[in-house]
């Protein structure tokens, strides 16, 4: 798959995602948001207001919901968890915020 299939793959699950999960806002993070040579998955953070007390939980329902044969892996954070990581200094947190892209929100 060339880089252009991909990223147009990307922006097809960024539609199913504010269609059918109603995101506050997705990042693309990693790789693909580096435009690296080598891609091997999609990484997405993703904020939302309701999701269950269990990150795994949220993790099951996007792979439950979305049709896709990209290989993602999804993070999903309420609007206050990621305040807060940020306001702690979050490494990992704070560089997806830098260095991603913001695909909606």
């Amino acid at each position: 798959m060339t880089k252009r299939e991909l990223f147009l793959r990307i922006e097809d699950l960024k539609l199913q995602l504010v269609a059918k999960y109603a995101p506050d806002k997705v990042i693309l993070f990693g790789s693909a948001a580096r435009d690296d040579d080598e891609i091997n998955d999609v990484d997405l953070l993703i904020v939302k207001e309701d999701v269950p007390v269990l990150g795994a939980e949220r993790i099951r329902q996007l792979y439950r919901l979305m049709d896709t044969d990209l290989p993602v892996d999804y993070l999903v954070y309420r609007p206050s968890e990621v305040a807060e990581r940020l306001s702690l200094g979050d490494p990992f947190v704070t560089g997806v915020f830098k260095e991603g892209k913001v695909l909606y929100g």
